[in-house]
């Protein structure tokens, strides 16, 4: 579930930054149309020039040029300034939508992991399921009823395997190499720490 989370959020900032990227180019393409339309005007300034009567008519369109000129730089810095942005942005898109993809091959891995070990547990289930009916035939009285109670409590994990190290699949605790032998024999044997009725995998 939290990695799902992880996803979906990685996921919406891809998205987020698409849309920055959207914007930030429509911002840069205004401006671009709106420095065609300025640098247009200067040009029919500059004719204007060839066509003044007098020197006041002359500085009054030379200065206007200028001033145009001196914002049709501001405008070119802005412009770059905006695709350097679109650059940035188009990286991170790019290193984003890696990142989600690194997650989801992180989740599917977890998830195969996740089914194998659920299958492996089934089968435990299964195979321990096998047992119980099993050993139910070989158990007469208090054993009978501490044995029904383990299965009440624990379900199948009321039963524990002995390795061929005398250990306890459920507590880890040693048995005594007496009891071991008895129960390698088939003898019914409770563990003396955790309760559980053991049997051995050999």
């Amino acid at each position: 579930k939290a990695r799902e989370q992880k996803i979906n959020a990685t996921q919406q900032e891809v998205e987020s930054l698409r849309d920055e990227l959207k914007q930030t180019r429509a911002a840069a393409d205004r401006k671009s149309l709106d420095l065609k339309t300025r640098e247009s005007k200067v040009a029919d300034l500059r004719n204007k020039l060839n066509e003044c009567s007098s020197n006041r008519e002359y500085d009054i369109i030379r200065g206007q040029i200028e001033a145009d000129e001196v914002a049709n730089s501001v405008h070119e810095d802005e412009i770059l300034e905006l695709l350097e942005k679109v650059d940035e942005f188009q990286r991170q898109i790019g290193e984003t939508e890696g990142r989600v993809k690194q997650l989801q091959a992180e989740c599917q891995e977890f998830s195969g992991k996740i089914s194998a070990a659920a299958t492996g547990l089934q089968q435990r289930a299964v195979e321990l399921d096998t047992r119980i009916r099993e050993a139910e035939p070989f158990l007469t009285g208090d054993n009978r009823e501490r044995y029904r109670r383990l299965i009440e409590a624990y379900g199948a994990d009321g039963m524990a395997s002995i390795n061929a190290k005398a250990i306890c699949s459920n507590c880890y605790v040693s048995l005594t190499p007496q009891a071991h032998v008895q129960v390698k024999t088939g003898d019914v044997m409770f563990c003396t720490n955790c309760g559980r009725l053991i049997y051995s995998e050999e």
